[in-house]
């Protein structure tokens, strides 16, 4: 019984025969040419695309915030050299991950922490921070720090320049009970269609109802003008992350949240400073 032959094999084998030297040059040159006008037809659309915001006024509901993502400013993340950077560029807040050791003291890290040496210790990020206006974004990577978490805010005397992040709907009870006076963002990824429904934006406001959620934290792709308005008219926020380049900051800022994450933080002030200045 003869072997079967794949497709691929028998398409190598037709290039092998027919491929010649100026057949395979141009089709080499066909090839190149597709795929640069499709870069040109992409590269075009998304300045046309990004230049039409600066026809829109820029306009910031009360308290916009810019929180710097950790590892900006050219930092290792999670790291007391981000955190100083943070404070010396004078940014609103920064954002850092909490975990816990497997002995129970509350770290910065962003993955599973598996030694009693891992992690900055939260502790001494709050003595750093102390003296200074920075505000903290805490993106609780595991709710079961979050009890000796609250004690070290309260000791800190933290309680008003912190929020938590990475709070899921079903995290929500975990983090009202252990967390006490301090706000917290529910973790969502809202449907950019769905958002128009009436249904929907009820589901939305019955969710936050429930969880006790400030706002929404998601991230900037599913985020939208409407879906800003919606919680906006109901007392709600909405955080969007991680911006970090120019079309997305555009977009993000039109849709009017109440804070953006992004490790490009003066990328972002400068495409604030520069908004509209370049119309023709």
């Amino acid at each position: 019984m003869p072997e079967k032959v794949s497709k691929w094999k028998k398409f190598k084998r037709f290039l092998k025969r027919n491929m010649t030297p100026l057949w395979a040059k141009r089709f080499s040159y066909q090839v190149f040419s597709a795929i640069v006008a499709w870069v040109m037809v992409i590269g075009v659309a998304m300045y046309a695309f990004t230049k039409s915001y600066d026809s829109i006024k820029l306009s910031f509901v009360d308290g916009f915030t810019i929180t710097a993502h950790s590892g900006a400013y050219n930092t290792p993340a999670n790291s007391l050299e981000f955190i100083n950077a943070a404070i010396e560029n004078g940014v609103n807040i920064a954002e850092i991950d909490v975990r816990q050791r497997p002995d129970g003291t509350v770290v910065m890290g962003h993955d599973i922490i598996t030694t009693n040496n891992d992690g900055v210790e939260i502790a001494v990020v709050f003595e750093t921070v102390k003296p200074s206006n920075l505000i903290l974004n805490l993106d609780i990577k595991d709710v079961k720090a979050l009890p000796d978490l609250h004690k070290l805010i309260f000791d800190y005397g933290l309680e008003k320049r912190v929020f938590l992040t990475g709070i899921e709907t079903y995290q929500a009870k975990a983090a009202a009970e252990n967390c006490p006076g301090i706000d917290y963002y529910i973790n969502y990824v809202p449907s950019r269609i769905k958002i128009f429904s009436e249904d929907y934006q009820q589901k939305i406001l019955t969710m936050l109802e429930k969880t006790g959620g400030i706002g929404i934290n998601c991230n900037h792709t599913y985020a939208s003008r409407t879906l800003s308005d919606l919680l906006h008219d109901n007392g709600y926020k909405l955080s969007v992350w991680t911006v970090d380049k120019t079309h997305q900051m555009k977009r993000a800022l039109v849709n009017k949240p109440d804070n953006i994450t992004t490790r490009e933080v003066e990328m972002l002030q400068s495409v604030i400073d520069n908004w509209g200045k370049h119309k023709k």
